[in-house]
């Protein structure tokens, strides 16, 4: 327990530094402008773990709970909170004029691209039952949904690889220091996971007692990359990649209701963020390092661009589409931060990229001028209100902060980036050899 308090000690600095708008404050429209079109890259919502590995059983001696549906599947309690999302956007987007304030979008107007997961798929449906309830509108997909779709996923899919060599120095250069330096410098946090997950009694602990070996949770396995020989797959392996995948466990247990979420050992918003900063710092650097992220991102920031722009991409949405919705990951968010340089922490919810979570593109238009300026900005559900499924509208909104375009030239008075200050960035941050081919 005393590590549990030092840590919320450190966790109520950290969140004074915070520079973050408040949560649930939602933006008014930028004086005398016009919202044209919007892009929204979201997060499918809440889910069961993808996987139950021998490693996680290891080092606990507890059991995992059950989860009511098969692993990596969006469950209805997911669903549910989706379809609450989509309410609020049905709200916001009505509140600017892009949505009748009645009836049906056109034809076209709206359009739902997913990715091809069960999750992502449900998480699109989802949505649509929310922002535009009765209207029978359709999610689209790729047709084959046994094949990567590249536009998500363009390295797994082997459009393009990355160099092992490259990606261990990238990671390096993100993290400001060698990865044999990540269990010392989050000491405390990983401290705290072993308690919760009652390491010291854990199979993996007894095992190595038995050998007459110490058993630390932050230095059991070295902190280490690994690529495919084909350069398709890169993972982080090590008490911090665990970590991550472990608390961001937690918090989907927190989110579907459960009973008893992490045995019981995590409570408060200090412990939370803290632990979670395992989960963002894990995704900082294998999602959000710009040479992964432009391998990873390009097909989708090429296709944000192109929308923003009224431009096709490679979607071939209708002529007159004015919202985007594409569901997808929390890496793919991850990838486009990282191309963009978009930071941000989210008041009220630990993880940067939380399930449903949106990071959303507005295009504004100038009327006097014709000037047009996109502004970015995360939407989310505070982690109280996916655990409690909270009805949200204009007067109880989602979360919300503006995020900053770092190196925007051309601002205007309310700080938004001109159109073509952000098709500069894109084009600068693309990797080329990532490209998809118009079909």
């Amino acid at each position: 327990m005393e590590i549990i308090d030092r840590l919320s000690k450190l966790s109520a600095l950290m969140l004074l530094g915070c520079s973050c708008m408040p949560a649930l404050a939602v933006s008014t429209p930028v004086n005398g402008y016009v919202l044209e079109r919007v892009v929204i890259l979201s997060r499918h919502g809440v889910r069961s773990p993808t996987k139950q590995t021998d490693l996680m059983n290891n080092v606990t001696p507890d059991k995992w709970p059950q989860w009511p549906v098969q692993a990596g599947y969006l469950t209805p309690q997911g669903e549910h909170l989706m379809t609450l999302m989509g309410g609020f956007y049905r709200d916001y987007f009505r509140s600017h004029n892009l949505l009748p304030a009645q009836g049906c979008p056109t034809d076209g107007s709206l359009y739902v691209w997913a990715d091809i997961d069960q999750r992502t798929r449900l998480t699109g449906q989802a949505f649509l039952a929310g922002v535009a309830p009765e209207c029978d509108l359709k999610i689209h997909h790729q047709a084959d949904l046994k094949t990567t779709d590249a536009l998500f996923h363009p390295v797994e899919a082997g459009i393009c690889k990355l160099d092992k060599q490259q990606t261990q120095q990238a990671v390096e250069k993100q993290l400001g220091a060698p990865l044999a330096t990540l269990s010392q410098r989050y000491a405390l946090p990983l401290a705290q996971m072993g308690e919760i997950l009652n390491f010291a009694a854990s199979p993996y602990c007894k095992e190595m007692q038995t050998k007459g070996q110490s058993c630390d949770f932050a230095s059991f396995t070295p902190n280490q990359i690994h690529l495919s020989p084909n350069g398709q797959k890169v993972s982080l392996s090590g008490p911090l990649a665990l970590s991550s995948t472990l608390s961001e466990i937690f918090l989907l247990q927190y989110a579907q209701g459960m009973p008893e979420v992490a045995w019981q050992r995590l409570s408060g918003e200090d412990n939370w963020r803290s632990l979670m900063s395992l989960h963002n710092e894990q995704f900082n650097l294998m999602a959000k390092t710009p040479y992964i992220a432009s391998h990873k991102g390009t097909p989708l920031l090429k296709e944000i661009s192109a929308t923003l722009a009224g431009q096709q991409g490679t979607l071939k949405r209708p002529a007159n589409n004015r919202i985007l919705f594409i569901a997808g990951h929390d890496t793919n968010i991850a990838n486009i931060a990282g191309m963009l340089g978009l930071n941000w922490e989210l008041p009220h919810q630990p993880d940067n990229t939380p399930p449903g979570g949106g990071l959303v593109f507005e295009l504004w238009n100038n009327p006097q001028d014709r000037q047009q300026y996109v502004s970015v900005k995360m939407f989310y559900q505070t982690i109280e209100q996916l655990r409690n499924g909270e009805k949200l509208d204009m007067h109880h909104p989602a979360g919300m902060v503006q995020v900053a375009i770092a190196g925007c030239e051309n601002s205007n008075s309310s700080g938004l980036c001109s159109l073509k200050d952000l098709q500069k960035k894109v084009s600068q941050a693309i990797q080329p050899a990532c490209q998809l081919s118009m079909q």
